[in-house]
């Protein structure tokens, strides 16, 4: 019935009138070679929309009708600006960018020590010429993977929510996916060679700037050689380019160059690559590490008003056998105003893997978003599988509502009430979009079994009525509590039902051993950041026994229970064992997709109970223990009489807090 009323009302909802867009499409080339000019920026730079040509120069714009009466700007490091009239624009148009010959060539001539210096001034501008506070943009990313025969296996691109913290915070950004697709040539190959997380994260793990690359931090310097490669122009102002690799001696580990504005010192381009040395490290994050044959960034600003802001990226890495796994980023609309954070339930993590969370191609799919040109290569591909019938489907509404609702903690806690709530997942997962999945918790509390004071003596005697091998007494004081260590284990077979194996511990002092299993299922109270009530029933089983005191061996080696006991003093204990059901209640409240905090009360409702002597021995390396039932070999007494019975309340119950890690 649901699916049936959002069908109706995304029915209705695409009858109303949509934004009015103008497209414009064409190509930039270089005026005197008709070269075309790859990743040079076309927009509105005073509205932040735009978008990059393509390898051919191509580019195709949309722009709301609104804006009908700006101009259309492109711009390419080392040309001169071009802007006109949106009015005086006709698509499909060719533009011809004409290249600035370099000037003030007497400024190449610097020694190192001055390179630095203008490197170093660039950096002390950071806080003038980049965002003082956080901005959010939309952005277009693709990630794509070559075989060794250049053969693409795959293709996934979306546009993201993305929000960008200031250049004066370290913290990095957030993520949210708006529309995606992919477009997969071999599935077995795919399985085999993808499995990269973070993808998404581009327009935070590329930015140079932010992240402050060891390149232009001044700590760093020892370890790199700077010249002046040459004087460029960008929009009619000079930019320095300067050139940087490893010292002689240093450890530098990466090589390219930088492009400064000779006026502002913003940093408006970055080229490099990582040298051998710098491949090998294990960990690498921002900038990608494995075993890569090559890796290699560009990285561009663009101005907006008084600030410049990242504008796009590119990232290739090599493999050793030739194939290539790249990634490109574009930032198409900065938004005027304070950022805003992305909506938690909408965050991509850090480890999500873009792959998996994108739909299928359809040629209309990105309807009014701007994105860069697919390559020649790319478009090849696209067709191909067009053409094997491999990629009929497109996003409708309802899959956009699970897309941008992914997260799968709330996913799976939603679908149960909801048939448009699921995981989207590939293909590999079972038809209901559910994984088996598992969840680990740890958590510290207090089990409250409460023991009244009384003086206990207990011994183990050699046979019925004989002399005791073991023996002791003490005065035990009333406890209330026993603090413990809880480590969970659920696996959930359906998306709010799982089943629960736990084991807990003891602190100190005593004996506190129990294994439980059994059935639970959870609700989530929240729409927001996702707030969980699980219920559990368990079977447990729980050894507690108090600790009575240590006993001197003076017998010498015996056997207990079949056991050989060696040690000169054994401790010597009584409790019981006990099964019982177990029923929990736990809340938890989600900190990030990977983590909740939980506060959980359970409660023991016993059905057979067995009281034991436990003796553990000390002083040595692999101390022995033993479990002995109550027979005519041991004897206990309270306060001066017999005694056999339980030493704890019939029911109990205890608290616990703690993380859950999923």
């Amino acid at each position: 019935m649901r699916l049936a009323i959002l069908s109706l009302l995304s029915f209705f909802l695409h009858l109303l009138p949509a934004q009015s867009y103008r497209v414009i499409s064409g190509q930039i080339t270089d005026a005197d070679t008709g070269k075309p000019l790859a990743y040079a920026h076309v927009g509105i730079p005073e509205k932040g929309i735009g978008t990059t040509t393509g390898e051919d120069g191509g580019f195709t714009l949309k722009l709301p009708e609104q804006y009908a009466q700006s101009t259309l700007s492109v711009s390419y490091i080392g040309y001169a600006a071009y802007e006109k009239p949106l009015s005086a624009v006709q698509s499909p148009v060719t533009i011809r960018l004409k290249a600035v010959p370099t000037s003030l060539q007497e400024i190449i001539v610097m020694d190192e020590g001055a390179v630095e210096d203008i490197i170093r001034r660039a950096v002390r501008r950071i806080p003038d010429n980049y965002p003082d506070r956080p901005s959010s943009v939309t952005g277009f990313y693709r990630e794509s993977r070559t075989n060794a025969k250049q053969e693409y296996l795959y293709m996934a691109e979306g546009v993201l929510d993305i929000y960008k913290t200031s250049y004066e915070n370290t913290k990095e950004g957030q993520v949210g996916l708006l529309q995606g697709r992919k477009v997969i040539l071999s599935a077995e190959e795919v399985e085999q060679h993808s499995g990269f997380s973070s993808g998404h994260m581009a327009a935070h793990r590329f930015d140079i700037v932010k992240n402050r690359e060891d390149f232009i931090d001044e700590k760093f310097f020892p370890d790199y050689q700077y010249w002046i490669e040459r004087i460029t122009v960008y929009e009619g102002k000079p930019v320095y380019v300067i050139g940087f690799d490893k010292a002689e001696d240093g450890k530098g580990r990466m090589k390219g160059s930088i492009f400064i504005d000779t006026l502002s010192y913003a940093f408006l381009r970055a080229q490099f690559e990582i040298l051998p040395e710098g491949l090998k490290r294990v960990d690498d994050y921002p900038l990608y590490a494995g075993s890569w044959k090559a890796n290699r960034y560009t990285v561009n600003y663009r101005k907006l008003e008084d600030k410049w802001h990242f504008s796009n990226a590119l990232r290739e890495g090599v493999y050793r056998d030739g194939g290539v796994y790249s990634n490109e980023i574009t930032v198409t609309e900065i938004k005027s105003g304070r950022g805003k954070p992305v909506p938690y339930l909408e965050r991509l993590e850090r480890g999500d893997e873009f792959l998996e969370i994108t739909g299928n191609y359809d040629e209309d799919f990105w309807r009014n978003y701007n994105t860069t040109p697919l390559s020649t290569a790319l478009q090849q591909t696209v067709v191909q599988i067009r053409n094997q019938e491999k990629a009929s489907e497109v996003f409708d509404s309802i899959f956009i509502t699970r897309l941008q609702t992914r997260r799968d903690s709330v996913l799976r806690s939603h679908s149960a009430g909801s048939e448009l709530m699921g995981k989207v997942t590939p293909a590999t997962d079972k038809p209901d979009g559910f994984k088996w999945r598992f969840q680990t918790s740890l958590g510290m509390g207090s089990h409250f079994l409460e023991t009244q004071a009384a003086n206990m003596k207990l011994a183990y005697l050699e046979a019925a009525d004989g002399p005791a091998i073991l023996e002791t007494s003490n005065d035990w004081k009333t406890r209330s509590f026993e603090p413990i260590a809880q480590l969970d284990l659920n696996l959930f077979f359906k998306p709010n039902f799982f089943i629960r194996g736990g084991w807990s511990r003891d602190l100190w002092n005593s004996i506190y051993r129990e294994r439980t299993l059994g059935l639970g299922a959870q609700l989530n109270l929240s729409k927001g950041r996702p707030f969980f009530v699980r219920a559990v029933a368990q079977h447990s089983n729980l050894r507690y026994a108090r600790l009575v005191g240590a006993a001197n061996n003076d017998f010498g080696k015996f056997k207990a229970e079949g056991k050989k006991i060696n040690a000169g003093k054994v401790n010597m204990y009584y409790g019981s064992r006990t099964h019982s059901l177990k029923l929990s209640l736990e809340m938890a409240l989600e900190l990030h997709p990977g983590l909740e905090l939980f506060v959980r009360g359970g409660y023991w409702l016993p059905f057979a109970r067995q009281q034991h002597l436990y003796l553990r021995e000390k002083q040595l390396l692999f101390p022995k223990k033993v479990r002995i039932p109550l027979d005519d070999s041991v004897l206990v007494e309270r306060n001066g009489e017999t005694f056999e019975g339980r030493i704890t309340e019939n029911q109990t119950f205890a608290v616990t807090v703690g993380l859950v890690f999923k």
